[in-house]
C-alpha cells in the first residue's frame, strides 16, 4: 500500500510513502518516519507514525506561492482529518471536491483514489489518522446516526461523515496536542497514541451525531470574519477580558449573534476559550517550575488561588498542587 505526492508529473515527486508491515500485523511494534520538504513552491515537513491499523500523519507546510499538487493513493482508509491551520481545496478524479479551513475536521473514507489538492500561499498543518475500516467498522457498526456513511465504505464509495466540516473544540485541541507531542518511546508510546487516537474519534463521532444544521451552519463569510476578529481581541486581553456586549461592539455585532457565531465557528463559547487558554498557560507554568501555585494563579488573573484551584481541576481531573507534585 502506499500513496504518492507530485507538483505536475511523475518527474517531479513531492513526497511517496509505502506502509509498513507493521500497519497490517499486530505483533510488530510502532515506527515512524519524518519526511523533509524543499521545492520551489514550499517547504516543510511531513511526519508519519504506524501501527496496528493505524496511521498518524502530520504535515506542516509554508507555501510561498499558490500550489496545485496531484495525489494518488491505492489503500482504503478511514481518514480522521483535521485542518489545524490554512485552507485547502480537494477535487477527486470522479466529481467529489471539499474545502477544509482553519480550525475544521471531518471523517473521510477514501477506497483508493487520485486526484488534486490546492493551497494558498500561506502556512498549512494538518494531522490525518487514517483507520483500517475493519478497525473502525467495530466503533459504529450498528450506529443508527453514521448508517448513511457505512452504507458508502460498504459501497467503496468516497464519502465524508458529516454534510459540513465541524470546528475543532479546545478539548479536541487538548487530545490533538497530545498526539503531536508525545513523549513516550516504544510500547508505550503505542498505547498512549492508540488511546488517544479512540478518544479524539469519540469526540469527532459524538460531535456530529448531536450536530444540528438548522441551528448552526447559517453564518455567511462576513460573520465569520467578524468571529475571527472576536478570537484576536480575546487573546490580545486575555488577563482582562471585555463584557460580551463590549466585544460584540467592537467587532460590529450583536450579543446573540456573538455567542451563536462563536460558539458555531470555534466550538466553544468566548469565555469557554479563555478559560482553556489561560489552563493551558497555568500548565506549563507549573510544568516549568518556576513559580508556585499563588503566583501561578495571579498571573493569569485570578484574584482567589480557591477559584484557580476549581478551574484547573475542572479541566485537568486534578488540583494545580497534585498537580506540580
Amino acid at each position: 500500500m502506499q500513496f504518492s505526492i507530485n507538483a505536475g508529473d511523475l518527474s517531479e515527486m513531492v513526497l511517496e510513502s509505502n506502509f509498513p508491515e507493521n500497519y497490517f500485523d499486530i505483533n510488530t511494534t510502532i515506527s515512524s518516519r519524518t519526511t523533509k520538504i524543499s521545492q520551489s513552491f514550499g517547504e516543510g515537513v511531513f511526519e508519519e507514525i504506524f501501527f496496528e491499523g493505524m496511521h498518524i500523519a502530520y504535515g506542516d507546510m509554508r507555501f510561498k506561492q499558490h500550489t496545485k499538487l496531484f495525489f494518488e493513493s491505492n489503500y482504503e482508509t478511514v481518514e480522521m482529518h483535521f485542518d489545524l491551520c490554512g485552507t485547502t481545496f480537494t477535487d477527486i478524479s470522479g466529481g467529489q471536491t471539499y474545502t477544509f479551513s482553519d480550525n475544521r475536521h471531518n471523517l473521510i473514507y477514501v477506497p483508493g483514489i487520485k486526484g488534486q489538492i490546492q493551497f494558498a500561499k500561506e502556512n498549512v498543518r494538518i494531522l490525518e489518522i487514517n483507520l483500517m475500516p475493519s478497525l473502525f467498522k467495530k466503533y459504529i457498526e450498528d450506529e443508527e446516526a453514521f448508517e448513511q456513511f457505512m452504507k458508502m465504505v460498504h459501497n467503496q464509495s468516497p464519502a465524508l461523515l458529516g454534510k459540513h466540516n465541524l470546528p475543532i473544540p479546545p478539548a479536541m485541541m487538548h487530545i490533538i496536542k497530545g498526539i503531536l507531542d508525545c513523549p513516550k518511546i516504544g510500547l508505550f508510546k503505542r498505547m498512549y497514541l492508540e488511546a488517544k487516537v479512540i478518544e479524539l474519534l469519540l469526540m469527532q463521532l459524538e460531535q456530529f451525531s448531536t450536530h444540528d444544521c438548522k441551528d448552526f451552519c447559517s453564518l455567511k463569510k462576513a460573520d465569520i470574519d467578524k468571529m475571527h476578529h472576536a478570537k484576536e481581541i480575546i487573546l490580545k486581553q486575555l488577563y482582562n477580558p471585555c463584557s460580551l456586549i463590549d466585544l460584540a461592539r467592537q467587532i460590529g455585532t450583536n450579543e446573540f449573534t456573538l455567542k451563536k457565531g462563536f460558539k458555531e465557528v470555534f466550538g466553544t463559547t468566548v469565555f469557554g476559550m479563555v478559560s482553556d487558554i489561560r489552563m493551558e498557560e497555568a500548565k506549563a507554568l507549573l510544568l516549568s517550575g518556576e513559580k508556585n501555585v499563588t503566583e501561578i494563579s495571579e498571573l493569569i488573573g485570578y484574584k482567589h488561588p480557591a477559584h484557580f484551584n476549581t478551574a484547573f481541576k475542572k479541566k485537568f481531573g486534578i488540583t494545580p498542587g497534585k498537580f506540580l507534585k
